[in-house]
């Protein structure tokens, strides 16, 4: 019963080891590598297999890399051109088929089936942008054998041949073995010349792989120049090259549409002016020489409105509040909507996100009132100029989604696209021959605003300095951005005002802190602190926030993997 006992368990370890060694496997893996010295490499690949019948029936295939991502998110494409394939010295039959990432090699014939047996393959082929050229040396990161064979491989080898010129202390060596990220040292390395080998000192399992590493002198092959670097760059990146396109096609087009329609008739000679060009309002003033609106033109209506007494401002703390006063002064264009905007609702408005939806409502109603009544008359926006760019930078990132190909560089590309777009939104603007002349006359009024003494103006007669025209031109020295300018002209009148019997001066349509002696400070405020709580009150909640040498097996050029078909 013993000796049944002992003869069945030798039987089963001799099917066993016999299963195991007609297993299929790579039974030898040989890379030879030369590298030439305009940085191509010619590869030959020996690959010795056993085949069963199971998965290598017709032959095997090789999947070959060719298509990487570098640190930028920019596609990186290298050559792959088979020189020659051979079974047991003799030419094969073999064919190629486009991967996701690469090109996948068959070898074999579909009408034609393998006997079990070993068999020794040749796979000899170029290709090229494979090395690396650092700041002092250059590098060839090679991955002999692919990590990606389902086949174990008992034997791993590889030459690297230098170009002629190079000393063996001169080279430097490494590899790496084991699966994808492995940094085992399973492997034995020398020297001898311009001629570095390696040899893998354990066998490899399944997705198991032989990577090597060869450092050199810088020289020793051609780098690749910097624009040969941007041709690389360009071909390998279709989007890329499309954005670049469309970006310097906007620019070019708007160039030359701005050159068409937005420059700005000459200006006339400035002469100082001590009153405003007559008919228009310190809002409309703003309006038409910002050729837009901000909301500086509607801070210059409520003050405005505020002086003439349809309206009080008051200060509380570092909120404002407009108060509806009855008065039978003249309103300016566009004035009368904005008032009845602000009191719609209440006889008080309070400057603060809660009311956001009647200042809004408010600035419309002005905006459009300007809009109407100055608008392509004193200056143009031109806008429409863009669309010939704009409709053509779309379809162009259209068919970039199309191709698949956008990358972060195309998204930079883009983004700097609609920068150039929106500087010319704002260059394509521009003053009529009508706007031009009123601009001349502003500036000669803002002139008089903003320089104190009578002789640097040449003015013969200026108006007194009065209480009353401090208050008439305080809209539009905030219109014009001179308020604090316009204020220094008026401290030494309203210091003398305050040591008189009553306490000096008081502006009837201001509630708050005011100091005669700190006047500019007071017009400062008016026009810097008014316009930004404006600004916040003109916005919805939540509209804006209120927070303040490593390598690896598996790793560089080469690799991939194969298997049996």
């Amino acid at each position: 019963m013993k000796s049944l006992l002992r003869v069945f368990v030798c039987c089963c370890f001799v099917l066993a080891a016999g299963s195991t060694a007609a297993a299929e496997r790579i039974l030898r893996y040989h890379g030879d590598i030369t590298i030439d010295p305009d940085a191509s490499m010619v590869v030959e690949e020996t690959i010795e297999v056993r085949a069963e019948g199971e998965r290598i029936r017709r032959g095997i295939y090789r999947d070959f890399p060719t298509d990487y991502t570098d640190r930028f998110g920019n596609h990186y494409v290298v050559d792959f051109s088979v020189i020659s394939v051979r079974r047991d010295g003799v030419e094969e039959a073999w064919h190629t088929e486009r991967r996701s990432n690469g090109v996948r090699l068959y070898i074999g014939s579909a009408d034609q089936m393998l006997a079990p047996g070993d068999y020794v393959y040749q796979i000899r082929y170029q290709t090229d942008r494979q090395l690396g050229f650092f700041e002092d040396h250059d590098e060839l990161y090679w991955n002999v054998t692919g990590n990606g064979w389902d086949f174990a491989i008992d034997e791993a080898s590889a030459r690297v041949r230098l170009p002629d010129g190079v000393r063996s202390d001169e080279i430097t060596v490494e590899a790496y073995t084991g699966p994808q990220g492995a940094r085992g040292q399973h492997y034995d390395a020398s020297v001898d010349g311009a001629l570095a080998s390696f040899r893998s000192t354990r066998a490899l399992g399944p997705r198991e792989g032989l990577t090597i590493v060869v450092g050199f002198p810088k020289g020793l092959v051609a780098e690749p120049s910097a624009l040969q670097r941007i041709g690389y760059l360009l071909v390998d990146n279709r989007g890329l090259l499309l954005a670049l396109l469309a970006l310097v096609g906007s620019g070019v087009y708007l160039l030359l549409a701005w050159r068409r329609v937005g420059r700005d008739p000459e200006a006339g000679v400035i002469f100082a002016h001590y009153e405003p060009p007559e008919g228009f309002s310190p809002a409309s003033a703003r309006y038409i020489s910002r050729m837009g609106y901000d909301a500086g033109t509607f801070s210059a209506a409520v003050v405005n409105l505020a002086v003439k007494g349809h309206l009080r401002i008051s200060r509380e703390g570092k909120k404002y509040r407009l108060d509806h006063q009855h008065s039978t002064a003249e309103l300016a264009p566009g004035e009368a909507a904005l008032k009845d905007e602000l009191f719609s609702s209440s006889l008080q408005l309070l400057l603060e996100n809660e009311n956001h939806a009647i200042v809004s409502a408010a600035r419309s109603a002005h905006r459009k009132a300007l809009r109407r009544d100055y608008l392509n008359r004193y200056f143009r926006k031109n806008t429409m100029a863009l669309l010939p760019s704009l409709l053509g930078s779309v379809l162009l990132f259209g068919l970039i989604l199309l191709l698949d190909a956008v990358t972060p560089a195309v998204v930079g590309v883009y983004a700097l696209n609609v920068l150039t777009h929106f500087l010319f939104l704002y260059l394509l603007k521009a003053p009529t021959a009508r706007g031009r002349q009123l601009l001349d006359r502003l500036e000669g009024f803002k002139l008089y605003l903003q320089v104190a003494e009578r002789d640097d103006l040449n003015v013969r007669y200026p108006p007194e300095k009065t209480p009353e025209l401090f208050e008439r031109y305080l809209p539009f020295a905030i219109a014009l951005g001179v308020e604090q300018a316009w204020a220094d002209q008026f401290t030494a009148v309203f210091a003398a005002l305050s040591t008189q019997p009553g306490g000096g001066y008081q502006p009837a349509w201001y509630q708050g802190d005011f100091d005669a002696r700190h006047l500019g400070s007071f017009s400062r405020d008016v026009g810097s602190s008014f316009t930004s709580a404006i600004s916040s009150a003109a916005s919805p909640p939540g509209s804006s926030s209120g927070g303040g040498g490593g390598g690896s097996s598996g790793g560089g050029g080469g690799g991939g993997g194969g298997g049996g078909w």
